[in-house]
């Protein structure tokens, strides 16, 4: 008994130190859904003085955050705020704490107040839905932004609407490796080579961490940029950056299994040097 009282005194911090997201209504604690008007708050526990970022998607668009925040000397750090109109849609909330992925990624949807015995009507035009209903202060229309207008995230922080005109080569790119790394390459045919996605994929993530999928897709992507090293351009041979995104993405999983495929990525991508 006392050695099983040790293993489990000692497990206990260990246990402690992993972050974990806690997304709760304030104006109706029974409830696990969400309406417009609802206070929220988020709570996220783990270790002490850690940096604080988080990944927001809403109705599809994903805002890639900066770290907005630390954790204090006990592990603790929260935020509150208030659905408004505007966060009518689905929501995706992937938290990072001290350069890891906190549990869960939080999954969610603002819906309309609509009254429980009023008529109501959905309409959708592609990705864009909407909702028109009998609230408490009449009838109201509800509908998910489009890409031109902004939206805020749940740490208080509005991001631009996409303007088509101006978008760049670059940010193009991104979205198009967004896309790959949400979803996997699917034999999509990858125009850049050698070193050019690690650096894409850098910049696009910046502080946040990455899910086990989608580090194995980042895998996969890079596997295939380095298979043919005789087609890469002279700019992009050298894996510096491939190499500074692998040795990240080791750091950011607890997985050893995962840590081994990454492990032999780097060795992948430096035998290909020497070819």
């Amino acid at each position: 008994m006392r050695v099983l009282l040790i293993l489990v005194v000692a497990a206990i911090p260990v246990a402690a130190q992993k972050a974990v997201v806690q997304l709760t209504n304030a104006t109706r604690p029974a409830r696990t859904d969400f309406q417009i008007g609802d206070r929220f708050e988020i709570v996220i526990t783990g270790k002490a003085d850690q940096p604080v970022s988080v990944r927001t998607t809403m109705n599809g668009r994903t805002d890639w955050g900066p770290v907005i925040g630390r954790t204090d000397m006990t592990g603790r750090w929260s935020t509150i705020g208030e659905f408004k109109k505007s966060d009518f849609g689905n929501w995706s909330e992937a938290w990072t704490v001290g350069g890891k992925l906190a549990n869960p990624v939080v999954h969610f949807s603002v819906s309309a107040p609509c009254l429980k015995d009023g008529q109501h009507l959905v309409t959708a035009t592609g990705l864009h839905w909407a909702e028109t209903c009998e609230t408490a202060e009449g009838r109201q229309t509800f509908g998910t932004p489009s890409d031109t207008e902004p939206f805020r995230t749940p740490d208080g922080r509005v991001i631009p609407g996409r303007v088509r005109a101006n978008v760049t080569a670059e940010q193009y790119q991104m979205e198009i490796m967004e896309s790959r790394v949400a979803s996997g390459m699917r034999g999509v045919r990858l125009r850049q080579l050698g070193d050019e996605p690690a650096t894409l994929i850098t910049k696009m993530i910046g502080v946040n961490a990455l899910g086990e999928d989608e580090t194995r897709n980042v895998i996969a992507i890079i596997c295939a940029t380095f298979e043919k090293p005789e087609r890469i351009p002279l700019a992009a041979k050298d894996p510096s950056a491939t190499l500074f995104l692998l040795r990240n993405l080791a750091d950011a999983t607890e997985q050893e299994s995962l840590k081994r495929q990454i492990a032999e990525t780097m060795a992948y991508v430096q035998a290909q040097q020497v070819r």
